[in-house]
């Protein structure tokens, strides 16, 4: 027999297209090609062939996740960039200050959103984001007095 024959059997069979059967054994059960092929009642390696050629063998899977999320990165920070202004004069720049530190903070987390976008994603440079979003974070709990509270009742377990 050939591989369409065998294809026409099962799909018979199962009453649904290869490809959801294939779906069904490799990703949702997560059979490996003996148990897949045992379970069909097919060769291993009329198997092997199917879930290569439906891209379900497991590395085929994670890279297909993982052009997708780049795709969906793409646009990330596109509403972001529109009202960005990386030219404006920083107000506080000769300041050794909190609201200076900020300002510096918020606009590194504004070019690093472009430098973001601009790359689709790609530039290296922009996985520094999180870090000045992490810092913004710090400055922001600093002023509103949480990130004092946590000081204080991390002194307080340690005089237990």
């Amino acid at each position: 027999m050939r591989y369409l024959q065998y294809k026409g059997l099962i799909e018979r069979e199962y009453k649904k297209s290869l490809k959801k059967i294939m779906y069904g054994l490799c990703v949702e059960k997560g059979l490996n090609a003996s148990d897949g092929a045992k379970t069909l009642g097919i060769a291993k390696e009329i198997f092997v062939y199917w879930r290569h050629y439906y891209r379900f063998e497991r590395k085929q899977l994670l890279f297909d996740q993982t052009v997708r999320d780049l795709d969906s990165f793409q646009d990330l920070y596109a509403e972001d960039v529109k009202s960005m202004n990386l030219s404006k004069k920083l107000e506080f720049e000769d300041e050794a200050s909190i609201q200076g530190l900020e300002e510096v903070i918020v606009h590194m987390i504004d070019y690093y959103k472009y430098l973001h976008y601009k790359s689709s994603g790609m530039s290296l440079d922009a996985a520094k984001l999180p870090l000045f979003e992490f810092s913004h974070n710090v400055v922001e709990r600093y002023r509103t007095g949480d990130l004092v509270y946590e000081a204080k009742s991390h002194n307080q377990h340690l005089d237990q």
